[in-house]
């Protein structure tokens, strides 16, 4: 699944010339999904993608689904003209009748163009009752499902390692060993304890130690 992202990234705004990524240009809806339960690193590896994109000044928009309330259904209106969609959690959706068009509608219009790569992330497959209009689970299957297992022990700490560089967080190898030792396993827990941890270093204007982690775990 890494390598896979990676290929994209490298082979974008053109990776539909790229020969590593045939199976997805031959695909007639240009759709990856990262199919998996709660907290095992499928936004992660979402977010990683697009911070990547936005190194390469490649076109792109991220969208949590989480969030859908607070937008209008326009939202989508002219996504197809960027070179990557990128759709976290769009499980948010299944059973909202209109949102659920709205996004039937935007894939259709993928399928039209033949330009834009979408990449999601789900919590629920294509055929899951859950999807109440048959033609959108009928379109997600039109592309590649990979399933994203927990992370072991070496991936998560690679994860929170990338993470950490991606929030220019200056992470020593100690610090990074002691939080993995004595923090939650789960990635999305290890993630929102980073994040109140670059919050502390800002404050403090001190790199990552040991001692910070201690202090931001009450320890």
């Amino acid at each position: 699944m890494v390598t896979l992202l990676q290929s994209i990234v490298d082979a974008l705004p053109d990776w539909r010339q790229a020969s590593a990524l045939g199976h997805l240009s031959s695909l007639k809806l240009p759709l990856v999904t990262l199919l998996g339960s709660t907290a095992i690193g499928k936004s992660h590896l979402l977010f990683a993608t697009c911070h990547q994109l936005a190194k390469k000044s490649v076109s792109h928009l991220y969208l949590n689904m989480n969030d859908y309330r607070a937008w209008s259904y326009d939202i989508f209106e002219g996504l197809e003209d960027l070179s990557v969609i990128a759709l976290d959690n769009i499980h948010a959706i299944a059973g909202d009748a209109r949102w659920e068009e709205a996004l039937f509608d935007l894939l259709n219009r993928v399928v039209e163009t033949q330009y834009t790569l979408v990449l999601c992330t789900s919590h629920l497959g294509p055929s899951n009752p859950a999807f109440t209009l048959p033609d959108l689970g009928s379109r997600l299957a039109w592309g590649v499902i990979y399933h994203v297992n927990q992370l072991d022990d070496a991936g998560r700490e690679e994860a929170v390692r990338l993470r950490a560089e991606e929030r220019g967080l200056k992470l020593s190898n100690q610090a990074l060993q002691f939080l993995l030792h004595h923090s939650e396993r789960d990635l999305k827990s290890l993630m929102t304890l980073l994040a109140r941890l670059d919050t502390r270093s800002l404050q403090e204007q001190k790199r990552l130690s040991v001692a910070m982690v201690k202090r931001e775990l009450g320890l």
